[in-house]
């Protein structure tokens, strides 16, 4: 009974040694020094935000992180995640993009590269539940989120608000404008009409009291 027990001892703990030891948790890094700028401040639109591919996001976490071997450049990439000032709530960019060359803002991205970060038209939240879109006029702050398959590595900073194009006037709004204008331009008229007889007469009898 003894040796029985003895290997059923011996049996328990070879297992407990053949199980795989648990990973520890990655914490997310906060990459403080990383800047998200429009792509061009000439070409915003009204139903999508244009920005500068994120060069050197990678590379400013392998320069932070304790074990840069936990991901590689080719099994991560980057999800934007996008917030109204308005009411906070959060979405994210249904696409996620590949980590792009670090690069400065001046070169040319190699042609197999994505020559801007989209972000829009449609927008959903965190659930997948619900789907919006991005609208003109309406300032939205984004952040970047680096992965490497479903483990987030670090987050940038919110970035300044980004305003969309706001929408040309209809042609019912432009003809109330110019009908504003008229209005506005028949009292100038009328005042300068007065101001200039009123002048015309104060002539007239300054010249009949010097005869």
């Amino acid at each position: 009974m003894a040796w029985q027990l003895y290997w059923i001892g011996l049996l328990l703990i070879s297992c407990v040694k053949c199980q795989p030891m648990p990973q520890p948790k990655i914490q997310p890094l906060l990459l403080d020094k990383f800047v998200i700028s429009l792509f061009s401040e000439d070409r915003i639109l009204s139903g999508v935000i244009w920005l500068q591919p994120a060069s050197c996001l990678y590379e400013q976490w392998m320069m932070q992180t304790i074990d840069p071997s936990v991901a590689t450049r080719d099994t991560s990439l980057i999800q934007a995640e996008v917030q109204v000032p308005e009411n906070n709530e959060t979405y994210i960019a249904p696409n996620m993009f590949n980590i792009p060359q670090c690069r400065t803002v001046f070169s040319e991205p190699p042609p197999t590269e994505t020559y801007v970060f989209q972000i829009g038209p449609n927008l959903s939240d965190k659930n997948n539940t619900q789907v919006i879109r991005i609208m003109p006029g309406i300032a939205y702050r984004v952040r970047y989120i680096l992965y490497n398959n479903a483990t987030q590595l670090a987050h940038t900073n919110w970035s300044q608000p980004f305003k969309t194009r706001d929408l040309p006037q209809s042609p019912r709004e432009m003809y109330a404008s110019l009908q504003r204008r008229s209005g506005g331009m028949v009292v100038i008229t009328v005042i300068l009409s007065i101001s200039m007889f009123m002048l015309l007469v104060g002539l007239a009898v300054t010249f009949a009291t010097h005869k």
